[in-house]
């Protein structure tokens, strides 16, 4: 039953109860933090590819994103902040969701302290184990978070923030896409071969964050006059040059600390998911 409001020439219904309110409210949440997610990976891939689409502005600009830089920060961080005032109010999943991120947040800074062995840093562990078991958006925003918190505490404040928040994000939401049917063993194995192959997409990913602002006349550098088969083979060999021995530590990093710690941390973190009730999308 509804009841009808007369306000002025306007007419609006009423829910008749609380309970009818905030059932409403509660299946509007997950389609409002299904679009922010969307937004926050929208703006993390233009960040990446609009240099290539503009390459004349992409001359003026300063070099390594030190014009936009800061308003993608900026961008990101609006929208995280949004996801957790959405998950704090009603509808959301509540204090319990924003309280795990902030403790695997912590871990993340915490794990980044001691620095890279070459490209490996044990933080991506975090991210892996949290992406699997609470599901892709959960990854992606301890991803996102867990970098900002490391960057300012650790790595430091630069224009290759946003760019790393992003690609650790895509790590954990790759991480959540997993199946998880079967047995322990597979989903390990499947965790540890994701482990593997994100440690190299991660480095082939955060490359592309400086390299079109490469103008030394090196043959691996970006033509923007060349065509984009030449431009791959050019990347492709800078890759090779600059970033594939440094993320085979990080890769092969990943799959011992899965195989290592990844089955009691999983548990753990499904058995704290069940004990908070929580449904993370």
């Amino acid at each position: 039953m509804t009841t009808r409001l007369e306000l002025g020439l306007e007419t609006r219904t009423a829910p008749s109860t609380e309970a009818e309110a905030r059932e409403r409210r509660t299946v509007r949440v997950p389609g409002i933090r299904i679009a922010l997610l969307a937004l926050a990976n929208v703006i993390g891939l233009l960040a990446f590819l609009w240099p290539f689409v503009l390459p004349s502005v992409a001359s003026h600009v300063a070099e390594n994103h030190q014009g936009d830089g800061p308003w993608i920060v900026a961008a990101l961080g609006a929208i995280l902040l949004a996801l957790l005032f959405l998950e704090l109010g009603r509808g959301g999943l509540g204090p319990k969701t924003v309280a795990l991120l902030g403790v695997l947040g912590a871990a993340m800074v915490a794990l980044r302290l001691p620095g890279f062995v070459a490209g490996f840093s044990a933080l991506f562990i975090v991210v892996l184990v949290a992406g699997n078991s609470l599901g892709p958006g959960f990854g992606f925003l301890l991803g996102c978070v867990g970098m900002f918190a490391s960057g300012i505490f650790v790595g430091g404040l630069g224009p290759w923030l946003p760019f790393e928040m992003v690609a650790v994000g895509w790590v954990g939401a790759g991480a959540g896409l997993l199946p998880h049917g079967g047995s322990w063993r597979t989903r390990i194995a499947w965790l540890a071969a994701f482990g593997f192959v994100s440690g190299y997409l991660y480095g082939l990913v955060m490359e592309l964050w400086f390299w079109p602002f490469l103008t030394d006349g090196s043959a691996l550098a970006w033509d923007p006059g060349g065509g984009a088969w030449m431009n791959v083979r050019h990347y492709l060999g800078f890759y090779v040059v600059d970033g594939l021995t440094w993320d085979t530590f990080r890769a092969v990093g990943n799959v011992v600390l899965v195989l290592a710690i990844g089955r009691p941390v999983l548990a753990a973190l499904d058995r704290a998911a069940r004990r908070m009730q929580l449904r993370v999308v």
